[in-house]
């Protein structure tokens, strides 16, 4: 029986896409946030619709400047190969003409008074929204909570789809039982009731929440009330690639990969050198762990780090450290979403010791696709056990490689995305 592939009729109009990432550095920004909003962008422009953008203002492209959309939409198309059109480059602005305490307690009665709502009238966001909408747009899409902060009191009636990625109150709460003074905690607790009311209204406003894994998506029908057919798994997806084959005259190496001025990057990082690695150094003294990415000062001065701790910071050929690496690590604390640098290291048949945050919502089993551990001994001892026992290295790696093909193939994700953006489409006529 011959096979007949089925052509689908591109979609007329325009989708908006709103995002607070700074989109003027694209060369150097492989953080998993950038990585999803590329796939977001792309599944969009799948649908046959041309893409509109209102993005906020970076370090290098300053809004005012002339040109400063051509140069973003320049650079857009060079690094992502995507044709869009910036329609405007926002800056988010502190409200601080009411205090940020009394922000936040009014934000627990209307999500109007919340400290990410009002710094969107304050910066004009929301006015330049209103203008930037018009009658071409078949679909909103916002970028996380901030920008759909932005749309919940836009006067257009447009469906939305709401990425939420990570759900932000868990975050929150995360980062508030770590510690910190009195007046830290205070606030924290004071601010939490604000955000999940926001995070509430954020999902019932929008048509479809995009959330990375299904914990997620129980979490936020339950807090919004609404359907499961409002919300979707979208999980973080990878382009699958051949293992390259391990450099076995190398010394063993551990790797972390990540933006350090992410502050849960970093405090894992620190983490790890404090506590970890001198017992891992003890067990195996030619070990090195290498930290690649961005920003490796927020980590601390790499001419005062123990012996072996190697700060890389951003390499041009990412290949060649995982390639050389033995283990990949992921030793963070706080922070939510999934990290798309395990699903990275698991295409490319890496062995993985992470603590339980750091693998949450990816469904690896612990002894089965990696190790996974929370006290700084437990964290040692699996990264020795993978240093040292070849065979147990060999197996994880090959397992996860093969549930990564399996559940994180971006092309998969990407193509699924796009029939749920068109059945939003097409529900609203």
């Amino acid at each position: 029986m011959s096979s007949k592939s089925i052509s689908i009729a591109p979609e007329r109009g325009s989708c908006l896409i709103v995002t607070g990432l700074s989109l003027d550095n694209l060369g150097m920004s492989r953080h998993g946030i950038y990585q999803r909003f590329r796939m977001l962008m792309e599944a969009a422009a799948d649908t046959g619709l041309s893409l509109e953008l209102v993005c906020a203002e970076g370090e290098l492209v300053k809004a005012a400047a002339p040109g400063a959309c051509a140069q973003l939409e320049a650079g857009i198309l060079q690094h992502w190969g995507l044709t869009c059109k910036v329609m405007s480059i926002a800056r988010l602005v502190e409200d601080s003409r009411i205090p940020y305490l009394i922000q936040q307690l009014a934000g627990c009665v209307s999500h109007t008074w919340s400290p990410f709502h009002r710094a969107a009238r304050a910066g004009g966001q929301m006015a330049q929204l209103n203008e930037v909408i018009a009658p071409r747009h078949r679909l909103l899409l916002a970028h996380r909570l901030g920008s759909m902060a932005i749309l919940l009191d836009c006067t257009s009636t447009l469906p939305c789809v709401f990425d939420m990625d990570d759900v932000e109150h868990v975050v929150h709460m995360r980062r508030m039982d770590l510690g910190g003074n009195v007046r830290e905690r205070l606030l924290a607790r004071i601010a939490l009731p604000a955000l999940k009311r926001l995070e509430r209204a954020a999902v019932r406003r929008a048509a479809l929440t995009l959330v990375c894994a299904g914990d997620d998506a129980k979490l936020m029908q339950g807090l919004a009330g609404v359907s499961d057919a409002r919300i979707a798994v979208v999980p973080n997806g990878v382009t699958v690639v051949e293992p390259g084959a391990p450099d076995l005259s190398a010394p063993p190496v551990l790797l972390m990969v990540g933006i350090y001025s992410y502050e849960p990057n970093a405090e894992g990082a620190r983490f790890f050198i404090e506590q970890a690695w001198p017992m891992i150094r003890r067990a195996v003294p030619t070990a090195e762990v290498w930290f690649v990415g961005a920003s490796p000062q927020s980590i601390g001065d790499a001419e005062r780090v123990p012996e072996g701790v190697k700060l890389l910071g951003f390499v041009d050929d990412i290949e060649s450290a995982y390639a050389a690496a033995s283990v990949v690590i992921c030793p963070i604390l706080t922070g939510g979403g999934t990290r798309i640098k395990l699903v990275e290291a698991a295409v490319r048949e890496k062995a993985i010791v992470s603590t339980t945050v750091g693998a949450e919502g990816l469904a690896f089993i612990d002894g089965c696709h990696a190790l996974l551990r929370d006290d700084a001994e437990g964290f040692a001892h699996a990264c020795v056990q993978l240093l040292m026992i070849p065979d147990l290295n060999r197996q994880l790696g090959q397992a996860v490689r093969r549930l990564a093909a399996d559940r994180y193939d971006r092309s998969m994700i990407r193509q699924s995305l796009t029939q749920r953006l068109r059945a939003v489409m097409r529900a609203d006529g």
